[in-house]
Protein backbone atom coordinates (compact mmCIF):
# COMPACT_ATOMS: atom_id res chain seq x y z
CA UNK A 1 0.00 0.00 0.00
CA UNK A 2 2.99 2.27 0.54
CA UNK A 3 4.21 1.60 -3.01
CA UNK A 4 0.75 2.42 -4.38
CA UNK A 5 0.71 5.70 -2.49
CA UNK A 6 -2.35 4.81 -0.41
CA UNK A 7 -0.58 5.45 2.91
CA UNK A 8 2.68 7.12 3.87
CA UNK A 9 5.67 5.19 5.29
CA UNK A 10 5.10 6.79 8.71
CA UNK A 11 1.52 5.54 8.81
CA UNK A 12 2.65 2.07 7.74
CA UNK A 13 5.23 2.01 10.53
CA UNK A 14 2.61 3.10 13.08
CA UNK A 15 0.27 0.32 11.93
CA UNK A 16 3.03 -2.25 12.27
CA UNK A 17 3.84 -1.06 15.80
CA UNK A 18 0.17 -1.21 16.75
CA UNK A 19 -0.33 -4.80 15.61
CA UNK A 20 3.00 -5.85 17.11
CA UNK A 21 1.78 -4.55 20.48
CA UNK A 22 -1.52 -6.40 20.08
CA UNK A 23 0.27 -9.64 19.24
CA UNK A 24 2.58 -9.17 22.23
CA UNK A 25 -0.41 -8.63 24.53
CA UNK A 26 -2.11 -11.78 23.25
CA UNK A 27 1.05 -13.83 23.70
CA UNK A 28 1.47 -12.47 27.23
CA UNK A 29 -2.09 -13.45 28.06
CA UNK A 30 -1.44 -16.94 26.69
CA UNK A 31 1.69 -17.34 28.80
CA UNK A 32 -0.19 -16.24 31.93
CA UNK A 33 -3.01 -18.73 31.37
CA UNK A 34 -0.59 -21.57 30.62
CA UNK A 35 1.46 -20.74 33.71
CA UNK A 36 -1.65 -20.76 35.87
CA UNK A 37 -2.86 -24.08 34.43
CA UNK A 38 0.60 -25.60 34.82
CA UNK A 39 0.80 -24.55 38.47
CA UNK A 40 -2.64 -26.00 39.18
CA UNK A 41 -1.79 -29.32 37.50
CA UNK A 42 1.48 -29.67 39.38
CA UNK A 43 -0.25 -28.98 42.67
CA UNK A 44 -3.02 -31.48 41.90
CA UNK A 45 -0.48 -34.14 40.96
CA UNK A 46 1.46 -33.67 44.20
CA UNK A 47 -1.74 -33.90 46.23
CA UNK A 48 -2.74 -37.15 44.53
CA UNK A 49 0.69 -38.71 45.08
CA UNK A 50 0.67 -37.83 48.76
CA UNK A 51 -2.97 -38.82 49.28
CA UNK A 52 -2.20 -42.36 48.09
CA UNK A 53 -0.27 -43.19 51.28
CA UNK A 54 -1.59 -40.46 53.59
CA UNK A 55 -3.20 -42.73 56.19
CA UNK A 56 0.05 -44.67 56.73
CA UNK A 57 2.14 -41.58 57.54
CA UNK A 58 2.93 -40.31 61.03
CA UNK A 59 1.74 -36.89 62.20
CA UNK A 60 5.19 -35.22 62.06
CA UNK A 61 5.72 -36.55 58.54
CA UNK A 62 2.29 -35.31 57.50
CA UNK A 63 3.16 -31.83 58.79
CA UNK A 64 6.47 -31.88 56.93
CA UNK A 65 4.69 -32.85 53.72
CA UNK A 66 2.04 -30.19 54.33
CA UNK A 67 4.61 -27.40 54.74
CA UNK A 68 6.97 -28.54 51.96
CA UNK A 69 4.94 -26.98 49.08
CA UNK A 70 4.59 -23.79 51.10
CA UNK A 71 8.35 -23.54 51.64
CA UNK A 72 8.95 -24.21 47.93
CA UNK A 73 6.41 -21.55 46.96
CA UNK A 74 8.09 -19.00 49.24
CA UNK A 75 11.49 -19.76 47.72
CA UNK A 76 10.06 -19.41 44.22
CA UNK A 77 8.42 -16.15 45.25
CA UNK A 78 11.73 -14.72 46.42
CA UNK A 79 13.34 -15.83 43.16
CA UNK A 80 10.62 -14.14 41.09
CA UNK A 81 10.83 -10.90 43.07
CA UNK A 82 14.60 -10.78 42.59
CA UNK A 83 15.06 -12.12 39.06
CA UNK A 84 11.72 -12.41 37.21
CA UNK A 85 9.64 -9.53 38.49
CA UNK A 86 9.05 -8.24 34.95
CA UNK A 87 7.55 -11.54 33.80
CA UNK A 88 3.77 -11.63 34.15
CA UNK A 89 3.70 -15.39 33.64
CA UNK A 90 6.12 -15.99 36.53
CA UNK A 91 4.31 -13.57 38.84
CA UNK A 92 0.86 -15.00 38.09
CA UNK A 93 1.95 -18.62 38.39
CA UNK A 94 3.96 -18.21 41.60
CA UNK A 95 1.28 -16.09 43.29
CA UNK A 96 -1.35 -18.78 42.63
CA UNK A 97 1.10 -21.44 43.84
CA UNK A 98 1.65 -19.46 47.06
CA UNK A 99 -2.06 -19.20 47.79
CA UNK A 100 -2.74 -22.85 46.94
CA UNK A 101 0.24 -24.07 49.00
CA UNK A 102 -0.91 -22.14 52.06
CA UNK A 103 -4.49 -23.38 51.71
CA UNK A 104 -3.25 -26.96 51.36
CA UNK A 105 -0.95 -26.65 54.38
CA UNK A 106 -3.70 -25.14 56.52
CA UNK A 107 -6.22 -27.83 55.60
CA UNK A 108 -3.76 -30.71 56.06
CA UNK A 109 -2.54 -29.50 59.45
CA UNK A 110 -6.15 -28.93 60.57
CA UNK A 111 -7.06 -32.44 59.47
CA UNK A 112 -4.00 -34.01 61.06
CA UNK A 113 -4.48 -32.42 64.50
CA UNK A 114 -8.30 -32.28 64.35
CA UNK A 115 -8.44 -28.48 64.66
CA UNK A 116 -12.06 -27.39 64.82
CA UNK A 117 -13.48 -24.64 62.63
CA UNK A 118 -15.97 -23.90 59.88
CA UNK A 119 -15.37 -23.66 56.15
CA UNK A 120 -15.95 -19.90 56.42
CA UNK A 121 -13.13 -19.66 58.98
CA UNK A 122 -10.83 -21.54 56.62
CA UNK A 123 -11.64 -19.20 53.71
CA UNK A 124 -11.20 -16.14 55.94
CA UNK A 125 -7.68 -17.16 56.95
CA UNK A 126 -6.79 -17.89 53.33
CA UNK A 127 -8.03 -14.44 52.33
CA UNK A 128 -5.81 -12.79 54.94
CA UNK A 129 -2.79 -14.52 53.41
CA UNK A 130 -3.84 -14.07 49.76
CA UNK A 131 -4.28 -10.29 50.02
CA UNK A 132 -0.58 -9.40 50.55
CA UNK A 133 0.38 -11.92 47.86
CA UNK A 134 -1.82 -10.06 45.35
CA UNK A 135 -0.19 -6.71 46.07
CA UNK A 136 3.34 -8.09 46.43
CA UNK A 137 3.34 -9.77 43.01
CA UNK A 138 0.83 -7.46 41.29
CA UNK A 139 -0.95 -10.65 40.21
CA UNK A 140 -4.23 -10.24 38.38
CA UNK A 141 -5.33 -13.88 38.48
CA UNK A 142 -4.57 -14.03 42.20
CA UNK A 143 -6.75 -10.92 42.60
CA UNK A 144 -9.59 -12.70 40.79
CA UNK A 145 -9.17 -15.69 43.10
CA UNK A 146 -9.20 -13.37 46.13
CA UNK A 147 -12.38 -11.62 44.98
CA UNK A 148 -14.13 -14.94 44.32
CA UNK A 149 -12.99 -16.05 47.77
CA UNK A 150 -14.64 -12.97 49.30
CA UNK A 151 -17.95 -13.88 47.70
CA UNK A 152 -17.60 -17.51 48.76
CA UNK A 153 -16.83 -16.40 52.32
CA UNK A 154 -19.96 -14.27 52.69
CA UNK A 155 -22.15 -16.99 51.17
CA UNK A 156 -20.78 -19.66 53.53
CA UNK A 157 -21.19 -17.27 56.47
CA UNK A 158 -24.88 -16.86 55.66
CA UNK A 159 -25.62 -20.40 54.45
CA UNK A 160 -27.23 -21.53 57.69
CA UNK A 161 -28.38 -18.25 59.25
CA UNK A 162 -28.75 -14.74 57.86
CA UNK A 163 -28.33 -13.42 61.41
CA UNK A 164 -24.93 -15.02 61.92
CA UNK A 165 -22.63 -12.35 63.40
CA UNK A 166 -19.52 -11.21 61.61
CA UNK A 167 -21.02 -10.92 58.12
CA UNK A 168 -20.22 -7.23 57.81
CA UNK A 169 -16.49 -8.05 57.88
CA UNK A 170 -17.03 -8.98 54.23
CA UNK A 171 -16.86 -5.30 53.35
CA UNK A 172 -13.40 -5.01 54.92
CA UNK A 173 -12.19 -7.92 52.78
CA UNK A 174 -13.91 -6.40 49.76
CA UNK A 175 -12.57 -2.87 50.31
CA UNK A 176 -9.02 -4.18 50.67
CA UNK A 177 -8.86 -5.17 46.97
CA UNK A 178 -10.39 -1.93 45.65
CA UNK A 179 -7.03 -0.05 45.42
CA UNK A 180 -5.62 -2.87 43.27
CA UNK A 181 -8.70 -2.82 41.03
CA UNK A 182 -8.55 0.97 40.78
CA UNK A 183 -4.97 0.69 39.52
CA UNK A 184 -6.12 -1.63 36.74
CA UNK A 185 -9.11 0.65 36.11
CA UNK A 186 -6.84 3.65 35.52
CA UNK A 187 -4.59 1.77 33.09
CA UNK A 188 -7.41 0.95 30.68
CA UNK A 189 -10.77 -0.74 30.37
CA UNK A 190 -10.29 -2.85 27.26
CA UNK A 191 -8.03 -5.75 28.28
CA UNK A 192 -8.86 -9.17 29.69
CA UNK A 193 -7.48 -8.14 33.08
CA UNK A 194 -10.04 -5.39 33.60
CA UNK A 195 -12.85 -7.58 32.27
CA UNK A 196 -12.09 -10.56 34.51
CA UNK A 197 -11.60 -8.42 37.60
CA UNK A 198 -14.81 -6.49 36.89
CA UNK A 199 -16.94 -9.62 36.49
CA UNK A 200 -15.53 -11.13 39.69
CA UNK A 201 -15.87 -7.86 41.60
CA UNK A 202 -19.49 -7.24 40.57
CA UNK A 203 -20.54 -10.85 41.22
CA UNK A 204 -18.88 -10.95 44.63
CA UNK A 205 -20.17 -7.48 45.51
CA UNK A 206 -23.75 -8.38 44.65
CA UNK A 207 -23.51 -11.50 46.81
CA UNK A 208 -22.38 -9.26 49.65
CA UNK A 209 -25.18 -6.78 48.96
CA UNK A 210 -27.81 -9.54 49.06
CA UNK A 211 -26.58 -11.02 52.35
CA UNK A 212 -26.02 -7.63 54.00
CA UNK A 213 -29.46 -6.32 53.03
CA UNK A 214 -31.14 -9.43 54.41
CA UNK A 215 -29.06 -9.21 57.59
CA UNK A 216 -30.09 -5.57 58.11
CA UNK A 217 -33.83 -6.47 58.23
CA UNK A 218 -34.69 -3.14 56.58
CA UNK A 219 -36.40 -4.71 53.53
CA UNK A 220 -34.91 -2.20 51.11
CA UNK A 221 -33.63 -4.73 48.58
CA UNK A 222 -35.01 -2.90 45.51
CA UNK A 223 -33.31 0.34 46.57
CA UNK A 224 -30.01 -1.34 47.40
CA UNK A 225 -29.78 -3.43 44.22
CA UNK A 226 -30.94 -0.53 42.07
CA UNK A 227 -28.31 1.72 43.61
CA UNK A 228 -25.58 -0.92 43.31
CA UNK A 229 -26.11 -1.60 39.61
CA UNK A 230 -26.53 2.10 38.85
CA UNK A 231 -23.23 2.77 40.62
CA UNK A 232 -21.50 0.06 38.54
CA UNK A 233 -22.97 1.53 35.35
CA UNK A 234 -21.89 5.09 36.18
CA UNK A 235 -18.38 4.00 37.23
CA UNK A 236 -18.03 2.25 33.87
CA UNK A 237 -18.84 5.41 31.93
CA UNK A 238 -17.24 7.98 34.21
CA UNK A 239 -14.18 9.84 32.85
CA UNK A 240 -13.89 7.91 29.62
CA UNK A 241 -14.75 8.29 25.96
CA UNK A 242 -15.36 4.54 25.74
CA UNK A 243 -19.13 4.06 25.86
CA UNK A 244 -18.88 0.26 26.06
CA UNK A 245 -16.73 -1.63 28.53
CA UNK A 246 -17.23 -4.48 30.98
CA UNK A 247 -18.46 -2.30 33.85
CA UNK A 248 -20.93 -0.48 31.62
CA UNK A 249 -22.33 -3.74 30.25
CA UNK A 250 -22.62 -5.35 33.68
CA UNK A 251 -24.27 -2.26 35.13
CA UNK A 252 -26.72 -1.94 32.23
CA UNK A 253 -27.70 -5.61 32.38
CA UNK A 254 -28.16 -5.36 36.14
CA UNK A 255 -30.29 -2.23 35.82
CA UNK A 256 -32.55 -3.84 33.23
CA UNK A 257 -32.88 -7.08 35.22
CA UNK A 258 -33.65 -5.20 38.44
CA UNK A 259 -36.22 -2.96 36.74
CA UNK A 260 -38.01 -5.92 35.15
CA UNK A 261 -38.10 -7.92 38.39
CA UNK A 262 -39.56 -4.92 40.21
CA UNK A 263 -42.43 -4.69 37.70
CA UNK A 264 -43.98 -7.63 39.58
CA UNK A 265 -45.90 -7.17 42.82
CA UNK A 266 -44.19 -9.81 44.96
CA UNK A 267 -40.89 -7.94 45.51
CA UNK A 268 -42.88 -5.04 46.98
CA UNK A 269 -44.88 -7.06 49.52
CA UNK A 270 -43.26 -6.21 52.84
CA UNK A 271 -42.94 -8.81 55.57
CA UNK A 272 -42.73 -8.09 59.28
CA UNK A 273 -40.26 -5.24 59.71
CA UNK A 274 -38.06 -5.25 62.80
CA UNK A 275 -37.95 -1.78 64.42
CA UNK A 276 -34.64 -0.01 63.91
CA UNK A 277 -34.14 0.48 67.66
CA UNK A 278 -34.48 -3.27 68.23
CA UNK A 279 -31.59 -4.13 65.92
CA UNK A 280 -28.05 -4.72 67.09
CA UNK A 281 -24.97 -2.63 66.36
CA UNK A 282 -23.78 -4.87 63.54
CA UNK A 283 -27.20 -4.70 61.89
CA UNK A 284 -27.07 -0.90 62.13
CA UNK A 285 -23.72 -1.04 60.33
CA UNK A 286 -25.22 -3.36 57.71
CA UNK A 287 -28.08 -0.92 57.17
CA UNK A 288 -25.65 1.98 56.76
CA UNK A 289 -23.67 -0.01 54.18
CA UNK A 290 -26.86 -0.77 52.26
CA UNK A 291 -27.88 2.89 52.13
CA UNK A 292 -24.40 3.87 50.97
CA UNK A 293 -24.80 2.34 47.49
CA UNK A 294 -27.93 4.20 46.29
CA UNK A 295 -26.71 7.44 47.89
CA UNK A 296 -23.32 7.09 46.14
CA UNK A 297 -25.02 6.35 42.81
CA UNK A 298 -27.28 9.40 43.07
CA UNK A 299 -24.35 11.57 44.14
CA UNK A 300 -22.20 10.39 41.23
CA UNK A 301 -25.03 11.04 38.75
CA UNK A 302 -25.60 14.57 40.11
CA UNK A 303 -21.86 15.31 40.01
CA UNK A 304 -21.61 14.07 36.44
CA UNK A 305 -24.50 16.26 35.32
CA UNK A 306 -23.10 19.26 37.18
CA UNK A 307 -19.59 18.87 35.76
CA UNK A 308 -20.79 17.82 32.30
CA UNK A 309 -17.97 15.28 31.99
CA UNK A 310 -19.94 12.21 30.93
CA UNK A 311 -23.04 11.38 28.95
CA UNK A 312 -25.18 8.43 29.95
CA UNK A 313 -28.74 7.11 30.10
CA UNK A 314 -30.65 9.41 32.44
CA UNK A 315 -33.31 6.76 33.03
CA UNK A 316 -30.67 4.18 34.02
CA UNK A 317 -29.06 6.60 36.46
CA UNK A 318 -32.45 7.40 38.00
CA UNK A 319 -33.11 3.79 39.06
CA UNK A 320 -32.12 4.34 42.75
CA UNK A 321 -34.37 7.40 43.03
CA UNK A 322 -37.30 5.56 41.43
CA UNK A 323 -36.68 2.62 43.78
CA UNK A 324 -36.80 4.99 46.77
CA UNK A 325 -40.24 6.19 45.60
CA UNK A 326 -41.40 2.60 45.05
CA UNK A 327 -40.28 1.63 48.57
CA UNK A 328 -42.25 4.58 49.96
CA UNK A 329 -45.34 3.36 48.07
CA UNK A 330 -44.84 -0.18 49.38
CA UNK A 331 -45.65 0.90 52.92
CA UNK A 332 -49.30 1.71 52.05
CA UNK A 333 -52.26 -0.67 51.70
CA UNK A 334 -52.10 -0.74 47.88
CA UNK A 335 -48.35 -0.21 47.91
CA UNK A 336 -47.36 -3.33 45.97
CA UNK A 337 -49.70 -2.44 43.10
CA UNK A 338 -48.60 1.21 43.01
CA UNK A 339 -44.90 0.29 43.08
CA UNK A 340 -45.31 -2.29 40.31
CA UNK A 341 -47.18 0.22 38.13
CA UNK A 342 -44.41 2.75 38.77
CA UNK A 343 -41.75 0.29 37.62
CA UNK A 344 -43.73 -0.83 34.59
CA UNK A 345 -43.73 2.81 33.53
CA UNK A 346 -40.05 3.17 34.40
CA UNK A 347 -39.04 0.07 32.42
CA UNK A 348 -40.95 1.33 29.38
CA UNK A 349 -39.28 4.76 29.63
CA UNK A 350 -35.88 3.08 30.02
CA UNK A 351 -36.37 0.97 26.91
CA UNK A 352 -37.59 3.91 24.82
CA UNK A 353 -34.71 6.12 25.96
CA UNK A 354 -32.14 3.43 25.13
CA UNK A 355 -33.78 3.04 21.70
CA UNK A 356 -33.65 6.78 21.03
CA UNK A 357 -30.01 6.99 22.16
CA UNK A 358 -29.14 4.11 19.88
CA UNK A 359 -30.80 5.81 16.92
CA UNK A 360 -29.01 9.10 17.62
CA UNK A 361 -25.65 7.31 17.94
CA UNK A 362 -26.38 5.27 14.78
CA UNK A 363 -25.81 2.11 16.82
CA UNK A 364 -27.85 -0.94 15.86
CA UNK A 365 -26.74 -2.75 19.03
CA UNK A 366 -27.94 -0.02 21.39
CA UNK A 367 -31.20 0.49 19.57
CA UNK A 368 -31.94 -3.24 19.59
CA UNK A 369 -31.07 -3.35 23.28
CA UNK A 370 -33.71 -0.70 23.94
CA UNK A 371 -36.24 -2.68 21.92
CA UNK A 372 -35.23 -5.82 23.80
CA UNK A 373 -36.04 -4.09 27.09
CA UNK A 374 -39.54 -3.27 25.80
CA UNK A 375 -39.96 -6.83 24.51
CA UNK A 376 -38.90 -8.30 27.87
CA UNK A 377 -41.35 -5.98 29.61
CA UNK A 378 -44.10 -7.32 27.34
CA UNK A 379 -43.03 -10.89 28.20
CA UNK A 380 -43.24 -10.09 31.92
CA UNK A 381 -46.74 -8.78 31.51
CA UNK A 382 -47.64 -11.88 29.47
CA UNK A 383 -47.17 -13.98 32.61
CA UNK A 384 -48.34 -11.41 35.16
CA UNK A 385 -51.27 -9.58 33.58
CA UNK A 386 -55.00 -10.17 33.20
CA UNK A 387 -54.97 -8.92 29.61
CA UNK A 388 -56.72 -11.01 26.99
CA UNK A 389 -54.80 -13.18 24.54
CA UNK A 390 -55.77 -10.79 21.74
CA UNK A 391 -54.26 -7.82 23.56
CA UNK A 392 -51.11 -9.76 24.33
CA UNK A 393 -50.82 -10.94 20.74
CA UNK A 394 -51.20 -7.40 19.39
CA UNK A 395 -48.54 -6.20 21.83
CA UNK A 396 -46.03 -8.83 20.75
CA UNK A 397 -46.71 -8.11 17.08
CA UNK A 398 -46.16 -4.39 17.68
CA UNK A 399 -42.81 -4.99 19.43
CA UNK A 400 -41.67 -7.43 16.73
CA UNK A 401 -42.63 -4.97 14.00
CA UNK A 402 -40.66 -2.27 15.81
CA UNK A 403 -37.59 -4.51 15.78
CA UNK A 404 -37.91 -5.09 12.03
CA UNK A 405 -38.64 -1.47 11.12
CA UNK A 406 -35.79 -0.11 13.26
CA UNK A 407 -33.25 -2.48 11.75
CA UNK A 408 -34.44 -1.85 8.20
CA UNK A 409 -34.15 1.92 8.69
CA UNK A 410 -30.67 1.54 10.20
CA UNK A 411 -29.33 -0.51 7.34
CA UNK A 412 -30.97 1.71 4.71
CA UNK A 413 -29.36 4.80 6.25
CA UNK A 414 -25.96 3.10 6.35
CA UNK A 415 -26.27 1.94 2.76
CA UNK A 416 -27.13 5.44 1.55
CA UNK A 417 -24.36 7.08 3.62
Amino acid sequence: MVAAGVITPDVAAAIERHYAAVDSSRKGFGFVILAAIGSALIGAGIILLVAHNWDDLSRPLRCAIAFLPLVVSICLGLFVLRRRVESAAWREGVSLFNIAAFAAALSLVSQTYQIQGSFADFIGVCLLVALPVVYLFGANLAAVVYIIGCGLWILTMSSWSFDHPGQTFFWLFFAAIIPFYFGVYRKGRRGWTFGALSVALVASGMAGVAVTESFSHLQIGPVVFGGSFALVYLCGICRTNESINTLTVLGALGIVATALILTFKDPWRLRDITPWVSLGTEQHIAGAVCILFPVAAIGLAVWAIWSGQIEYSIAAACLPAVAFVGRAFAGSSQGALMASVLFNTYALVLGVELLIRGIRADSVTRANFGLLVVALLACCRFFDSDMSFVSRGVGFIAVGAAFLVANILFFKNRASA
